[in-house]
């Protein structure tokens, strides 16, 4: 399994993603699909096999035609095992029969086809095309490569009204069984447990339990490529024996007895005895009914027909041990589980008890290790060699050289067995100290004499047809349990101290027996009252949503306000889902029954559900440290990984709805998520946020070292230009390619880091984009080895990240950035969807390590899901990505953390008719962009945009000089907003001075709002421009300080801690927004020495090309700000300014810098201060004897710098003599006054 501590070897993972092989359909229609396959073979990527989801008209894989050209050779080295083009398998999916079809040009290990044709009959059936539904429409129709034609062959069929029997109502009681056996329940312990004075017939008991009769099922279900499976009964009644029944009244000392299994066991399969591991849940769940109708008669456990005494008389049977326990998961994922480890040279003995053996027959026994290395290599080949041992000789040796599960049998011979007690040993003899295996189990079998001293169950395959039994002991009862759901009383005969019993079964048939006397068995003590209860609350015909929001019932008051927002949406609470599709047991594959049933048998089809919850790779619990809500399926053991999608995968491995899961802890948890989710959908900011898409690139230089390794770092940049192509022109692309930044050394273990990407990324995130996307390496916590994001205990990226509303959707094409099954550690995806910093909508991402070209491969089926052409997807998140996933594993990988009934913020309106005036743009001119909008009027936002440069970037690597190629963005011309009528689109913007006339045109982006949540978005391409005639304007731009409200700011004020910075700068040419070098908008934060480029959050004020503004996020580290601003107008004339203010913690009053001036004065004279929050504010003027001779009346001012004039009169409208007085300003708000006394003087 990857390691996810090891980027290394994360890395070394990754291939090269450069491929050269495609394919085409020639023709497709009812009779034949016909596609052609290209090979140009560059690297062993290009032999890797294509897989494609056919359409076919029935459940029959049809023989294909393949006709090879151009045989060629390579000398690559590729995997052992050449697959060659055929079917893989078929599944239904959604109603229409399919096949997957692998594509491969090999013909050998150094040969293949450059081209290859592959003709597919089909049946030819005249076919009417029947009403498709959402589903049909949302998930299917990407997926198959035919779908035109394969369209019309989808089964669709009525809604099924399932009439299952009704279970009778009545007082329900719940318990757990942990082992296999017959037990007993007292009437003084179940009446006790009722606590009523119910009166009722014992007759009428019944004992139920799930139809996997105490079993998982998920285990079969989920681990292999299954096919179709159906909803399986949930409640089955077993049959049970009540002592003292019969006069219609439970005493205290009667019992009810039956034989029940529990989670784990023997079992009989294909008449061979084996050992069920439940690896899900540690209890089975049963459950009593006392039926309100006490007529109803409870099944009872019958007593077979009395058989004669045979001649064969058999005192013995056949026992099984199984010795395995569960404490280490060695991967941290899938469902390997071993015991214990043991070092090379060390042992491990685990004593049986066996006596009694008849020794005429061996002892046989089968045993498992689990590879594990010391230390982690690089291909985790370490060998490993173990044997067992008894009695001081070998019965078995063992050696495998990987992390997987190895076994072996073995058999001893029992007349080397000379105690009661037999001790077996494995030994770890391998010669590499690397070597630390796991116990896995131990089973074994033997034959034994029929001796009674406890309950026992034994076997005993059936020779000939009658038999019979004979038993040491008396006061016995024999069970025969071969069926669980239905056991049978043996009838017996006593003679002295024994029992016999005679059979008549069919020969070559494996038996069991139960033997026991009734004081022995097990008491159930550990009864649940749950009173009455309905089995149909989800598994009924009458449900039915677009919407299902899944997830423990702790959690279903917080997910209403989603369901509100949703509309026609369910809650299924998990424990609902366990009683009523796995009898109450903890078995995750109830969930998939479940999600089936809601497509078969509800009155509306859900085709999105979201888990909420968290899950991990611990079902059982065993570190102690699970926390599961709702259980995701893991898959495997070596390779292993986790996947939502199996749980919405009924026929096979293709997914049928879409899934989303936010992996929630706590109900605060979820209280942020929903409020932060339904305010970004229905208070989402307008603006060129929307159709911004961001793709970051891992550097090229490292973690690679190998000449070989090049093309893995070449590709991260390579394959982001991969999707660049797929974007349309309506969309601006933005681009953090890590190699275009500078490298810094942190001094740590990996050194060089590139913290000015980074900063790129916040500055991204807080200006807004609709979509991030990154490729390169990762693992669970970071994003490339440079550390471009990072949480850990000394420093976590999600608390620099604040997108305010305009939330991304994040999609990271990475290793292990998902990984939510993990207890010891949260993936970074998990923390960032969980943060209630509002950086996120919603992350597409993946579980486990991933190669390089599936990665690529996944990524452009979902941007071209989401870009058609010209067009944008209408479909939920949730729904597009399901809807690229064809059954393999690499799709499994994909997962989406969010709700998948979100759709993506992009508008998917596009005005298509825009055009620019004049056709030829000149260096200072001013254009007109026209278009017509959908809308009658509202507001828009306009981008202009220089065309993309192509660059070649030099880098080091492995000693040399290496160099990459791609398209860098263009330089922003102008970013301004606009509002129109009628429908008329006709904003104005400046062309500035610094152009640098680019090979590619130049063009504008747009969109437009009808004022509410309606929105348009457009383009205009090959915008072309010219050098214009010089300006005669020498001035720089005006530079102000402002807050939100508009109150003006100057040096020495004072602004509230929660105030914004607004910096306004205003220019007759407009501001320089291009970002050319010695050009730039800077902000200085001479508290920090740190230089912002603010470029990115300017925009001009609406209808204006003049004038606009940007917002300045103070730090909170200080109580003061001090800012240079440094900006240039489209003249390139540069103007600078600076700023020093105080920062206010607390929302007392106050009153700040008082100043009265001119003073001494002759005529009048003026008063200003500041105030701290808004106040009514009155004046005093008074003598120095304390005469009071003018009062300026109180009114309400702001926080502030404010002024009140007086004209230097009394109250009886004379000029006061000449000489000093005192004035008092009084400051006042409800519950706070405060006051300051000055002094002035008169002079005329």
């Amino acid at each position: 399994m990857r390691n996810k501590k090891k980027f290394l070897l994360i890395a070394l993972l990754i291939a090269s993603a450069n491929t050269q092989t495609s394919w085409e359909i020639v023709s497709s229609n009812k009779n034949e699909l016909v596609i052609n396959l290209q090979a140009a073979v560059k690297s062993s990527e290009d032999l890797k096999p294509i897989e494609l989801l056919i359409g076919l008209p029935d459940s029959s894989l049809p023989q294909i035609k393949i006709q090879g050209l151009n045989k060629n050779y390579h000398s690559m080295e590729i995997d052992k095992l050449i697959v060659n083009t055929g079917w893989i398998h078929s599944q239904t999916v959604n109603g229409l029969n399919t096949g997957t079809l692998r594509l491969s040009p090999s013909i050998d290990s150094n040969s293949y086809y450059e081209s290859m044709v592959i003709t597919i009959p089909i049946s030819g059936l005249e076919t009417q095309l029947k009403s498709i539904n959402k589903i049909h429409e949302l998930l299917l129709s990407p997926k198959i490569v035919n779908w035109d034609v394969a369209k019309n062959w989808i089964q669709v069929s009525k809604r099924k009204l399932l009439k299952e029997d009704k279970i009778p109502d009545g007082i329900w009681v719940k318990f757990y069984l942990s082992n296999d056996g017959v037990y007993k329940i007292s009437g003084k312990e179940l009446k006790s447990t009722i606590e009523t004075n119910l009166i009722f017939d014992p007759r009428s008991i019944m004992l139920f339990t799930s139809s996997s009769f105490g079993r998982d099922r998920t285990y079969d279900l989920t681990q292999n490529n299954s096919t179709k499976s159906s909803i399986p009964t949930n409640l089955v009644e077993l049959p049970i024996t009540i002592n003292g029944e019969s006069d219609g009244n439970l005493s205290d000392n009667d019992h009810i007895i039956f034989y029940g299994r529990g989670p784990n066991g023997f079992q009989k399969i294909n008449q061979k005895i084996e050992w069920h591991q439940n690896l899900y849940f540690v209890e089975s769940t049963y459950w009593i009914l006392i039926p309100s109708n006490s007529s109803l008669r409870g099944k009872r456990v019958e007593t077979a027909n009395l058989n004669p005494e045979a001649p064969e008389k058999i005192n013995y049977g056949q026992f099984y041990q199984h010795f395995e326990t569960d404490l280490i998961n060695p991967h941290s994922s899938g469902l390997s589980w071993g015991e214990k480890t043991i070092q090379q040279g060390a042992s491990y003995s685990i004593e049986l008890e066996l006596s009694n053996l008849i020794k005429s027959f061996p002892v046989e026994g089968k045993f498992g290790m689990i590879g594990k290395e010391k230390v982690q290599t690089k291909y985790n080949n370490t060998k490993h060699e173990v044997s067992i041992s008894s009695n001081n000789q070998e019965l078995a040796r063992i050696d495998w050289s990987n992390l997987g599960h190895k076994s072996k049998k073995f058999s001893l011979s029992s007349n080397l067995i000379s105690t009661d007690n037999q001790t077996f040993t494995i030994n770890n003899e391998s010669e590499n100290p690397n070597s630390e295996p796991l116990i896995d189990y131990i089973t074994i079998n033997y034959y034994k004499e029929l001796s009674y001293s406890q309950p026992f169950e034994f076997y005993s395959k059936i020779n000939k047809n009658n038999g019979t039994f004979i038993i040491k002991g008396n006061n016995l009862l024999v069970w025969n349990t071969t069926n669980v759901s239905k056991p049978i009383n043996m009838p017996l005969n006593t003679f002295g101290n024994n029992i016999s019993t005679n059979f008549s079964f069919t020969p070559g048939t494996i038996q069991k027996f139960s033997v026991f006397n009734i004081n022995d068995i097990k008491s159930i003590s550990n009864l649940l009252l749950i009173g009455s209860k309905k089995w149909d609350l989800l598994r009924s015909n009458s449900n039915g949503a677009k919407h299902i929001i899944l997830g423990p019932s702790e959690f279903q008051i917080q997910s209403q306000a989603l369901i509100d927002h949703r509309q026609n949406t369910i809650y299924a609470p998990i424990e609902t889902i366990y009683d009523e599709f796995s009898g109450g047991n903890k078995d995750p594959i109830a969930i998939r029954h479940f999600l089936s049933w809601t497509q078969n048998y509800w009155s509306q089809k859900p085709y999105t559900v979201l888990f909420m919850g968290d899950a991990d790779y611990d079902y059982r619990n065993i570190t102690g440290k699970s926390n599961i809500k709702v259980p995701t399926i893991e898959v495997g053991t070596i390779y292993s990984h986790s996947t939502d999608d199996r749980l919405v995968s009924f026929n096979g491995t293709i997914p049928e709805m879409a899934t989303g899961r936010f992996p929630a802890r706590t109900n605060n948890e979820i209280n942020n998520f929903i409020s932060s989710l339904i305010e970004f959908e229905t208070k989402m900011p307008n603006g060129l946020w929307r159709q911004k898409i961001t793709l970051v690139a891992d550097d090229p230089a490292r973690p690679e070292r190998e000449s070989y390794e090049l093309s893995i770092g070449k590709s991260h940049t390579r394959n982001s230009e991969k999707l660049a192509k797929l974007i349309p022109n309506f969309i601006d692309i933005n681009k953090i390619y890590m190699v275009d930044y500078p490298e810094f050394n942190d001094g740590s273990i990996f050194g060089i880091t590139k913290p000015e990407a980074t900063q790129a990324l916040f500055s991204q995130i807080s200006s807004g984009t609709a979509i991030i996307n990154f490729i390169g390496h990762g693992n669970p916590t970071q994003w490339a080895q440079e550390k471009l994001l990072l949480i850990n205990q000394d420093r976590n990226d999600i608390e620099l990240m604040d997108a305010g509303l305009k939330l991304p959707l994040w999609i990271a094409g990475t290793c292990n950035w998902g990984r939510f099954d993990d207890i010891n550690q949260e993936s970074f995806a998990e923390e960032l969807i969980r943060s209630s910093n509002q950086a996120a909508s919603g992350i597409i991402t993946t579980t486990r390590g991933i190669t390089v070209s599936s990665n690529i491969d996944y990524l452009e089926r979902i941007f071209r899901e989401v870009f058609n052409g010209d067009s944008l997807t209408f479909k939920s998140i949730g729904s597009v990505l399901q809807s690229v996933k064809t059954g393999g594993v690499d799709g499994e990988l994909f997962h989406f953390f969010g709700d998948p009934a979100m759709i993506i913020s992009i508008p998917n309106k596009i005005v298509k008719n825009g055009k620019v005036s004049p056709d030829t743009l000149a260096t200072l001119s001013i254009g007109t962009l026209s278009a017509e909008s959908p809308f009658s009027s509202g507001e828009g936002y306009l981008l202009l945009e220089e065309g993309e440069t192509e660059i070649k970037k030099i880098f080091n690597f492995a000693s040399k000089q290496e160099e990459i190629t791609y398209l860098k963005k263009g330089a922003t011309l102008f970013r301004g907003s606009f509002t129109y009528s009628n429908k008329t689109i006709s904003p104005q913007f400046r062309v500035p001075k610094d152009i640098k006339f680019s090979d590619n045109p130049s063009k504008i982006r747009f969109n437009v709002n009808d004022g509410n949540n309606s929105v348009a978005i457009g383009a205009v391409s090959n915008v072309r421009l010219a050098f214009g005639p010089p300006s005669n304007d020498t001035e720089g731009p005006i530079i102000r300080f402002e807050t939100k409200t508009g109150r003006t700011l100057r040096s020495g004020d004072h602004i509230n801690k929660s105030e914004t910075i607004v910096v306004r700068l205003s220019d007759p040419l407009g501001i320089n927004l291009t970002g050319e070098k010695g050009h730039e908008l800077i902000l200085i934060d001479k508290l920090t020495k740190i230089q912002t480029n603010m470029i990115s959050k300017f925009i001009y004020d609406i209808n204006s090309i003049s004038t606009g503004s940007f917002i300045y996020n103070k730090t909170s580290d200080f109580n003061e700000v001090s800012i240079q601003i440094n900006a240039w107008d489209n003249a390139n004339n540069p103007s600078e300014s600076i700023i020093s203010l105080g920062i206010l913690n607390s929302k007392s009053l106050n009153l700040l810098n008082v100043l009265n001036f001119p003073n001494p004065f002759s005529i009048n004279t003026q008063f200003s201060f500041e105030l701290t929050i808004d106040a009514e504010v009155s004046i005093n003027i008074y003598t120095l004897e304390g005469r009071k001779i003018k009062t300026i009346n109180s009114e309400l001012y702001y926080l502030g710098y404010n002024k009140i004039y007086w004209d230097g009169k009394d109250e009886y409208g004379n000029l006061p003599a000449n000489g000093v007085y005192l004035y008092k300003i009084v400051a006042s708000n409800d519950n706070q006054k405060v006051n300051h006394i000055g002094r002035l003087a008169i002079f005329r």
